[in-house]
């Protein structure tokens, strides 16, 4: 049996799955991107999966003890390798185990929506190419029938991979709220004006809220810094004022700039 699953290799609602399908006579046998391969059992295994370091995982098959390595997926952002393993040992039908990797698990994420991206942004522009092409050499002649078909499969593409990176979307904001990590992630921009300013203000102490900037100041203590932030207009104004000396004034004027298309 063949499933299609759009899932983060490794994570705990892909073992969920896993678990759910072996309870039932499914045992995982190959992954091949999001195409995870199984054969019947009457077998009662205990799917797990782990992150390894390649030279580690190299060496597992030859320990199957407990465990039974059934497939290995290796990360291209990592140098490591997801093991899935299965065991039939009592102790482990009912036990609990908890792994999470999370930081792994958002830079899985993040190759996996721009890969659908890439993919959608291909599809959009080869289905383009092909349509006018078409119609430059027919010389408009393509039959209503045939040119329906052609853009309804563009479309249809397009929104394939469109979805699919919608999906893997809210999987990146999740392990992103999760771990803090907003490397790389946009952002609104706020900006963040100070009149009566002595010196430049310690940024550290609000580097919890984004990504600072100065944008210029004069000499008359008047300050710009730009912040690329969620927090709330209000909770960057009282996180300054926290830290400016008395008699500064504090400013935020909000600006939400523009997301590339499809990155969010």
């Amino acid at each position: 049996m063949r499933r299609y699953r759009v899932l983060i290799k490794g994570s705990a609602p892909e073992l969920t799955w896993l678990n759910k399908l072996a309870a039932d006579g499914w045992l995982l046998t190959q992954i091949n991107g999001n195409w995870y391969k199984f054969e019947r059992t009457t077998a009662h295994y205990r799917i797990l999966s782990e992150y390894v370091p390649n030279e580690v995982a190299e060496t597992l098959t030859t320990h199957e003890h407990v465990f039974k390595v059934l497939t290995k997926v290796p990360l291209t952002v990592a140098k490591a390798q997801v093991v899935y393993t299965g065991s039939l040992h009592p102790q482990l039908q009912q036990s609990r185990v908890d792994h999470q990797d999370a930081p792994l698990e958002l830079k899985i994420a993040v190759a996996t929506r721009l890969r659908y991206l890439n993919e959608m942004d291909i599809a959009l522009f080869m289905g383009l190419v092909i349509i006018i092409g078409s119609i430059i050499v027919t010389k408009d002649g393509i039959p209503d029938a045939v040119g329906d078909s052609m853009i309804s499969i563009w479309v249809l593409c397009v929104a394939f991979f469109a979805m699919q990176s919608a999906k893997v979307h809210t999987i990146v904001a999740r392990l992103r709220r999760e771990t803090q990590n907003y490397n790389g992630a946009w952002r609104p921009t706020n900006h963040v004006f100070l009149e009566h300013l002595p010196a430049d203000l310690d940024l550290e102490k609000v580097a919890s809220l984004g990504e600072w900037r100065l944008v210029g100041h004069d000499k008359k203590g008047s300050y710009w810094y730009d912040v690329q932030s969620l927090a709330s207009e209000i909770e960057i104004r009282d996180a300054v004022m926290a830290i400016a000396p008395k008699g500064t004034t504090v400013k935020v004027v909000s600006f939400l700039g523009l997301a590339p298309i499809g990155y969010l």
